[in-house]
């Protein structure tokens, strides 16, 4: 039980490492940005339709490529997720399936969701933005 809390543990926090060094949240608040922006565009009444479309299309553009760069990110964090558990079954430490049971369980995501809302909560009493 000790060693797959360690590797749940570790295969979370490298996670959120990477999650962070990704700039996940950064492109995330970028493209929410962005709709804001073409919302208020659709809606300014100086423009005439076709000015419309053309930052709308612009808008839409941009918004594809970074849908795209945050699936990529996404995938590189889960991708990371696995590392740990993946060098633990193949060094016989535990099997993949007793980890991955192991972290589906209700109060290992419970406590999990816990330490990090409390981290991220900490990060943003230490460190304000």
């Amino acid at each position: 039980m000790v060693v797959l809390s360690i590797i749940a543990a570790s295969s979370i926090g490298l996670f959120l490492v990477v999650f962070w060094l990704a700039g996940i949240m950064q492109v995330a608040g970028e493209a929410i940005t962005i709709a804001r922006g073409a919302a208020a565009t659709v809606r300014a009444p100086d423009l005439d339709d076709l000015a419309r479309e053309q930052a709308v299309q612009a808008a839409a553009l941009r918004l594809l490529t970074l849908s795209a760069i945050l699936i990529l990110r996404s995938l590189l964090a889960l991708a990371a997720a696995f590392v740990p558990i993946a060098l633990c079954d193949w060094t016989g430490l535990a099997p993949m399936a007793a980890t991955l049971d192991f972290m589906e369980r209700w109060d290992v995501i419970a406590v999990a969701t816990v330490a990090i809302c409390a981290g991220y909560w900490a990060s943003l009493r230490l460190w304000p933005r």
